[in-house]
């Protein structure tokens, strides 16, 4: 017996000795970067031939290059208005990508620096199973600017609290300033930081050194400009970023309870995947780190959902179910970290690569038949299927024949408006709603003296064209107070197809002509 066990516990052992295999080496995740890079940026593509709503949103802050924008602070409109190469829509959506894929990388550089490299590869695998970095991720806008700064963060916060460096403390005030340019919930992450070094002991000597003092002195030195654009311009970032929460609304009606069941049960939803590709390697166990280093991985991984959760039970305010997307970025790396696979041997790993492989063939097939189909099953184009190059096209030919004059100013609704100034030739800014408070770069002089198209969405091919008002004087009436020279012109009609279904998409449009208006004639 005592030989019979001996041999057993050796047959253990050899069992228990780790497997060479391509996760070891960095290449791979590499190539698996590169691979979601290719997948994602070519889908929408392919599926699309219009930006979507938050793209051609900021495109339009871009193009006037402010310290700030009455919904977001000013960085994902910066980087839009960088990656433009004309109407084209590819460097868009390959932007979004850029973005998705350096968090990502990001992600495992901080689980290769917790895990080594085959697990940290693994999570990177596993974290494709988050929607908010492929399915979700394909239109570029604030919530997508974070992701590589949250995880540059993370990364960055883990290294100046273990080795004390200034530089990783610089690192992490550059990264948190410009997470805070992108959208202000990027706040949660540094605050979560402070709070930590706060209440561990351990973690409460940084103080004592310039790291925390220097990494806040990047972090102001950074954000200083937009500040004092939210000073000079009363906030409205802000009050935009608190008005979405709709508290006061929410506890008249009494329904905040159920607002808060849904955000938490999205996001844990949101998770399920993840978890069940990391179910696939088998048990796990918890791993021994010193109790400040649990605390620090707790920090980044859930502290800042449940700092956003303890906020909007405080204010009864509403969550929007993206505003937690950056949130889960390291969530694969830092859940490994706390508890590990109890081994890795080749069928487990073969398992979590066909449930892998498996995967991300769905996330394709419903990303893909989404978009291909919602339209017929709506009976009316979604957004990304609008014909937008065609209408602005005809909209800004009508400005040059009526006006003579290169079209400088589109007004109206955010997605026509926004649409028609980023097909135009002559890429006009965009008059938001004809409303001042959103549109910060314009004053009534400069309307006055360039006019304006006017835009306003009728249909987008769910109503019958004889339902459809025959011009925009409807649309009109409301203004004509403002702008007496404002011109009703007949509904413009663009006849589309989508899969081989035709759709007439209706547009309500009107021209304020620039002085002298005596030279206009309206057609």
């Amino acid at each position: 017996m005592p030989d019979a066990d001996a041999d057993m516990t050796a047959i253990l052992a050899s069992n228990a000795k780790p497997l060479t295999s391509p996760l070891d080496d960095g290449r791979t995740a590499a190539a698996l970067l590169v691979l979601h890079l290719l997948i994602w940026t070519a889908l929408p593509l392919l599926v699309s031939r219009n930006l979507p709503l938050d793209m051609v949103e900021a495109l339009a802050w871009g193009r006037e290059w402010q310290w700030g924008y009455y919904k977001h602070p000013p960085l994902s409109g910066w980087l839009a208005e960088m990656a433009r190469l004309g109407p084209s829509n590819w460097s868009l959506f390959l932007l979004a990508q850029l973005m998705v894929t350096g968090g990502m990388a990001a992600s495992w550089a901080l689980g290769r620096e917790l895990l080594g490299t085959r697990l940290a590869t693994l999570g990177l695998m596993a974290t494709e199973g988050v929607h908010y970095f492929n399915m979700s991720s394909t239109e570029f806008n604030a919530n997508v600017v974070m992701f590589p700064l949250w995880a540059g963060a993370s990364l960055c916060g883990w290294r100046a609290l273990r080795s004390g460096k200034l530089g990783w403390w610089m690192a992490l005030g550059l990264c948190c300033g410009l997470g805070t340019l992108g959208k202000y919930v990027f706040l949660l992450l540094p605050a979560c930081l402070v709070l930590y070094t706060w209440l561990n002991p351990v973690a409460r000597q940084a103080w004592r050194t310039a790291g925390p003092w220097a990494a806040a002195a990047v972090f102001l030195l950074v954000i200083a400009p937009h500040l004092k654009w939210a000073i000079d311009h009363d906030w409205a970032t802000l009050h935009y970023a608190l008005g979405r929460g709709h508290s006061d609304e929410l506890a008249q009606q009494g329904n905040w309870r159920q607002e808060f069941i849904h955000f938490v049960l999205a996001q844990a939803l949101t998770l399920l995947p993840a978890w069940g590709l990391l179910r696939t390697l088998g048990a796990r166990h918890p791993t021994q780190r010193p109790a400040h280093e649990r605390w620090l991985l707790f920090t980044l991984g859930l502290a800042p959902l449940l700092l956003i959760m303890l906020a909007a039970t405080l204010a009864q305010a509403k969550m929007l179910h993206m505003w937690a997307s950056p949130f889960f970025l390291c969530a694969v790396p830092l859940w490994l970290a706390w508890r590990q696979p109890t081994l890795l041997d080749t069928s487990r790993l073969t398992r979590f690569t066909w449930a892998w492989s498996a995967w991300m063939l769905i996330t394709v097939a419903i990303f893909a038949s989404t978009a291909l189909l919602g339209p017929q099953k709506k009976h009316k184009l979604d957004r990304t299927g609008y014909p937008g190059q065609e209408i602005a096209a005809i909209l800004t030919a009508k400005w040059h024949t009526q006006t003579g004059r290169p079209l400088s100013i589109v007004a109206g609704e955010e997605f026509v408006a926004g649409t028609v100034a980023h097909y135009s030739a002559d890429r006009p800014s965009v008059f938001y709603d004809a409303d001042f408070s959103e549109s910060m770069w314009l004053r009534p002089e400069q309307v006055e003296q360039q006019g304006a198209v006017f835009v306003w969405p009728l249909s987008r091919g769910e109503v019958d064209v004889a339902d459809l008002p025959p011009d925009s004087r409807a649309q009109v009436a409301p203004l004509l107070a403002r702008y007496p020279a404002l011109q009703a012109q007949p509904t413009l009609l663009v006849h589309s197809t989508w899969l081989g279904k035709p759709y007439t998409v209706a547009v309500a449009w009107a021209v304020l002509p620039p002085p002298p208006s005596q030279n206009f004639s309206a057609r």
